[in-house]
């Protein structure tokens, strides 16, 4: 394919990073939307709000962001890169406890799936300047799902982590804090529902739409080949407010939705704070998908 047109990193907004692989035509664009993981991501928002933001809400962002998701991309970029692919990561650095880059713009939260915005977000000047942000980074990723599919021989990976469990609360709200000290309280914490190892968003709720079948079907496959359970669909589904649907829907066959368990990359998982993230547990959890990608890629699907 021709080389893709690679847009800067934005501070405070995106990072890209490439991993050049000489002589290859062959591109991996891997979108982490929640990539703002770092307590600085969040203090540097935070300290521009005017809204009155409730009190300890950096335990909803540490619970709430996509840790291991970062790592688990530069884990791929380092290998393919060194296998004759070339690969692109935009890292969004925009925390999604102000506002969410894998939502559209003004939905509301519901299906298990918050909103594009918390509505303790109240400032004017702050849901503006959050909006601000939020188109920006579009800018960039849009240029680079453009740049990377817009040939049968390039593909996307949208790549997330979440929780452990299914901790039963949709709402964010000024009480979401309260909410969720209450929800991993160890005794209430045991009820809620594990969450398997690896899930892939693949397919909307009535089935309708299912992106890169032959994609999915591979990295299923490949999991269950390196004893790691991976679902389809087992946790969320594709869902029309989510920016990550808008991308699929225009590459339908080369976009791949992957959520990684936290509890499983972390060492410890935190729930109120940093958790280190092991390097190990990340490889042993996105290799298989690795080699789905570079097998992909080598051959297009």
């Amino acid at each position: 394919m021709p080389e893709p047109r690679i847009p800067p990193s934005i501070e405070g907004v995106v990072e890209v990073e490439v991993f050049r692989s000489a002589e290859s035509r062959y591109w991996l664009l891997i979108e982490v939307p929640h990539g703002a993981t770092r307590r600085s991501d969040f203090d540097a928002v935070a300290q521009k709000m005017k809204s009155q933001l409730p009190a300890q809400l950096e335990h909803f962002f540490y619970v709430n962001t996509d840790i291991g998701a970062p790592e688990g991309a530069k884990w791929i970029g380092k290998l393919l890169g060194s296998h004759r692919v070339n690969v692109v990561i935009a890292r969004c650095l925009i925390p999604r406890t102000f506002i969410d880059t894998n939502r559209v713009i003004g939905t509301q939260s519901g299906e298990g799936l918050t909103g594009s915005m918390p509505t303790y977000i109240t400032d004017s000047n702050d849901q503006t300047y959050l909006q601000g942000l939020h188109a920006q980074y579009h800018r960039v990723v849009d240029t680079l799902y453009n740049e990377v599919c817009r040939n049968a021989d390039g593909l996307a990976l949208q790549l997330h982590s979440y929780a452990p469990k299914s901790v039963g609360i949709e709402k964010v709200d000024s009480n979401i804090v309260k909410a969720l000290h209450a929800a991993y309280e160890p005794k209430t914490y045991v009820t809620w529902p594990d969450r398997p190892a690896v899930d892939l968003i693949c397919a909307t709720k009535d089935g309708n739409f299912r992106p890169a079948p032959r994609l999915v079907a591979a990295a299923v496959k490949a999991w269950a080949e390196a004893g790691v359970t991976a679902t389809e669909n087992g946790t969320y589904h594709l869902h029309p407010v989510t920016m990550g649907m808008e991308y699929a829907r225009a590459f339908p066959h080369q976009v791949l939705c992957v959520e990684l368990n936290r509890g499983l990359i972390a060492d410890p998982f935190v729930p109120f704070g940093e958790s280190p993230i092991s390097d190990a547990k990340v490889g042993r959890l996105v290799a298989p998908l690795a080699r789905v990608l570079h097998s992909a890629l080598a051959e297009p699907v």
